[in-house]
């Protein structure tokens, strides 16, 4: 009998053994940047046989053979999820090398983030928000993630969620500014960020970089404060929605974005004196035409199309040859013309005034297919046979 018991414990330490070298195995594959080879050997490994003492090794590894080659990550969204729970739970478990684990959350939360983007761009703005969602989840303190939380929620009419997280952010005092600490490379000239100025200085000390500052990015307050406003008011609550917008100019009277989005906010809030106020002072302030060209993008992702018009027109008298203002004012033109409550009659007027702007993009930006098109179509709807057919020979 005593042998017998000896027998099995000597099969449960060979295990053991047997355990700790295919993981050192598979850690010496991700030392060597060998990621396929890394999975091989981690996939010899029977995860029920595991023993507890190289559990937490274990869950550490099976994170990092699934997200693989940290440079070039080919995991889906579920399995970057997945990498995250792994990574935690080697965390919890005691894994040591507490470096390893912040790399690979960040290098998977960066991955998550960078699926989101593809999301967005392929018009999945849903699959976008949850992505987004999970990683404020995980990180709840990250203003700027709460901010792309709630403008993507906006965006789709997840108002509710829009709301929470734009009343968050006005709490804590956001603005969206954020500064960079960046240096220029001596041989390259090319403009690197740094997680402090501390190791920006230790980089020009070796020589490899000079110039040294901080650069501030702009303050998204007047967006912020604009949507949140246009929710209260949706929700009936328009006393709230000025007391917002009131109070957020009294307390940030100097942030440029909040002075360029307060004749929005004064038109949405039925404040017409102090809206033409605001706009005579814009006029007379604002020299740069991205500013009327932002204004008017915003003011179209809510159909204010008479707006849009009236911003666009304001940055075209600033820069006429800027394909795309023509091109988003033809497009504010149409969709005006589009509306149920336009009549034929102006409906004309308007797809003309359309054909003008994008006669201007064919004009400055010949190549440009999708506008030769949407020109076609009005030529031949408004019926204009001859400018039509001379642009299909062009086509």
């Amino acid at each position: 009998m005593k042998k017998i018991l000896i027998v099995a414990a000597l099969a449960v330490t060979t295990i053991g053994f047997a355990q700790k070298r295919e993981l050192r195995k598979v850690e010496k594959a991700i030392e060597d940047k060998n990621y396929s080879e890394a999975t091989s050997e981690f996939e010899k490994i029977n995860e029920s046989e595991v023993e507890s003492k190289y559990l937490a090794d274990y869950k550490f590894y099976k994170a990092v053979t699934i997200l693989g080659n940290p440079t070039r990550i080919a995991a889906d969204g579920m399995q970057l999820r997945q990498v995250i729970d792994l990574l935690e739970e080697a965390e919890s478990l005691g894994y040591s090398d507490e470096d390893q684990i912040l790399y690979y959350e960040q290098t998977t939360a960066d991955a998550i983030f960078s699926d989101a983007q593809k999301k967005l761009k392929s018009g999945d703005q849903k699959a976008a928000l949850d992505n987004v969602i999970y990683l404020l989840e995980l990180n709840p303190d990250n203003q700027k993630m709460r901010e792309n939380a709630a403008n993507l929620a906006y965006r789709i009419g997840e108002f509710s969620s829009a709301k929470a997280n734009y009343e968050q952010l006005v709490k804590e005092g956001y603005t969206g500014e954020e500064e960079t600490v960046v240096a220029t490379g001596v041989k390259d000239g090319v403009v690197s960020t740094f997680p402090n100025k501390k190791a920006a200085e230790y980089a020009v000390m070796s020589g490899d970089f000079k110039d040294v500052r901080i650069e501030k990015s702009d303050s998204q307050l007047g967006s912020l404060i604009t949507n949140l406003a246009w929710i209260y008011k949706n929700d009936g609550e328009v006393d709230k929605a000025r007391k917002l917008a009131m109070d957020a100019m009294k307390n940030n009277p100097n942030d440029a974005s909040l002075s360029t989005a307060s004749a929005d906010i004064y038109l949405l809030l039925g404040m017409k004196d102090e809206y033409e106020k605001a706009i005579k002072e814009l006029n007379t302030e604002i020299k740069d035409p991205r500013v009327f060209e932002n204004l008017g993008i915003a003011a179209g992702e809510k159909e204010n199309w008479d707006q849009a018009i009236d911003y666009y027109n304001k940055s075209i008298e600033l820069k006429a040859d800027n394909f795309v203002t023509q091109n988003n004012i033809a497009v504010a033109y149409i969709n005006k013309g589009n509306l149920d409550e336009t009549s034929a009659e102006d409906q004309i007027k308007l797809y003309t005034m359309a054909t003008k702007h994008l006669e201007k993009v064919v004009e400055i930006k010949p190549e440009q297919a999708s506008a030769k098109q949407t020109l076609l179509g009005l030529y031949k709807f408004l019926e204009m046979n001859d400018k039509a057919a001379a642009l299909e020979t062009k086509m």
